[in-house]
């Protein structure tokens, strides 16, 4: 892992809902949460607009509960220095999953990324959910398309890294290190705090 510069947390959430707003699992909810905004808002964000800044930052609280201490970002820390960075493939495997059912049973409990794409191309399925989105997304990543970073937090740099956004391109990834670029850019949080939160 290199740290290169922090960046605000305005960036961050924006980062995040352009993700997430290319998700076929959460763009309806953030569609719905948009409103009659404009699409741009999310696609071409204008981080130095604090009006638009304010908009994203509410869409987050009210789809994935940022800032509000529910859903995903229940007992998530209010204090967390954002950094971008550069993980090499070594490091990449050893990012986890968040401690949630789904993915750990994917993972067969170790909440690695890596485990959990020996099973899938073993056509291991869990819960009832379809494999394919990580199939469609690797197919993506050999054509050449550029995905959104992914954002990762921890307590510190010697702790665990763990997926805030981006499990299901995490997996897709390493579906085939080939494609792994030897270094990815990402987005990672730091905040000792993190040891509270439930899905760390």
């Amino acid at each position: 892992m290199k740290i290169v510069s922090q960046v605000q947390e305005d960036e961050v959430i924006a980062e995040f809902l352009f993700a997430e707003v290319n998700s076929d699992r959460f763009k309806e909810g953030i569609l719905h949460a948009l409103g009659d905004h404009d699409l741009n808002l999310l696609i071409k964000p204008n981080l130095n607009d604090q009006a638009e800044n304010q908009i994203r930052r509410d869409i987050l609280g009210q789809t994935r509960g940022f800032g509000r201490n529910t859903d995903m970002f229940e007992n998530f820390p209010t204090e967390v220095k954002w950094y971008k960075a550069f993980f090499e493939k070594q490091d990449l495997n050893e990012v986890m999953y968040i401690n949630y059912s789904y993915w750990n049973e994917l993972s067969s409990n170790t909440r690695l990324p890596l485990q959990a794409s020996k099973n899938i191309m073993n056509q291991i399925e869990v819960f009832g959910i379809s494999n394919q989105g990580f199939l469609d997304i690797n197919l993506a990543l050999k054509n050449g398309k550029v995905f959104p970073r992914l954002i990762f937090v921890s307590m510190n740099e010697n702790s665990r890294v763990v997926v805030l956004e981006g499990h299901a391109r995490l997996t897709a990834y390493h579906l085939d290190n080939d494609y792994i670029p030897d270094e990815l850019e990402v987005i990672i949080g730091f905040s000792d705090e993190f040891s509270v939160w439930d899905l760390y």
